[in-house]
């Protein structure tokens, strides 16, 4: 009945995944993608813009993210990330 009750809690009101436990579980990928990038940018940018911008995709990917269109919440979650770190 417990274990029940906390995947529940996982859960937003319209049965996906909550916006903050998707950020919490894929704050990592933010990091790893920034490091990955830096190899290809200038060394006048710095990683912990990359990390902070990334991040702010993520939350961005977390709210928007649609179950129904098929894609895989990581595979979307990282074409945001990718695109906040760019622009």
């Amino acid at each position: 009945m417990k274990a029940q009750a906390a995947t529940a809690a996982k859960y937003a009101k319209n049965g996906f995944m909550d916006p903050d436990e998707c950020v919490m579980k894929y704050a990592p990928l933010v990091k790893r993608i920034a490091h990955h990038m830096m190899a290809t940018l200038p060394p006048s940018v710095q990683v912990d813009d990359m990390i902070q911008s990334g991040m702010l995709g993520l939350i961005d990917a977390a709210k928007r993210y649609q179950e129904s269109q098929g894609a895989q919440f990581e595979t979307y979650a990282v074409q945001r990330i990718r695109g906040a770190m760019l622009d």
